[in-house]
């Protein structure tokens, strides 16, 4: 571009996305979009607190002279207790995060606030994918 560039030239509207006849495409879900960006960051944070659970197992392993103790070699079912564990810690430090008592090693303390808008939008979502599920296992 130059300044003998005439001013009529520089806007132009951007092509609008082409969509085929009679579909007025899917309209813009902020809360879609936002649990989107929730669950990505739930696995990512149970993703981190798994591999800090899986260190840990090693760690014990090689403290107690266990053979193979540094191998990457790692079990179905010792995989499947670490995600396990991973979702619950991560799940109950989510709900609870407005619970100042909360304490992981007591249950009782468990209290998330049933009117907490992030637990509504996920329920909502779920629900909507579990009803999405059941229309496409029904055809």
């Amino acid at each position: 571009m130059s300044t003998d560039t005439p001013a009529e030239a520089l806007a132009r509207p951007l092509a609008a996305p082409a969509l085929p006849p009679g579909d007025p495409g899917e309209p813009f879900d902020e809360r879609a979009l936002l649990a989107h960006y929730v669950l990505r960051d739930f696995e990512n944070a149970v993703a981190e607190v798994e591999q800090t659970l899986r260190a840990a197992d090693a760690d014990m392993a090689a403290a107690a002279g266990t053979p193979g103790a540094g191998d990457d070699t790692d079990d179905e079912a010792a995989t499947q207790r670490r995600q396990d564990i991973a979702r619950s810690i991560v799940t109950g430090a989510w709900l609870n995060r407005h619970n100042p008592d909360w304490d992981p090693a007591l249950p009782e303390t468990h209290r998330p606030d049933p009117n907490d808008p992030l637990l509504a939008l996920l329920k909502d979502i779920a629900a909507k994918d579990g009803a999405g599920a059941a229309a496409e296992a029904a055809a």
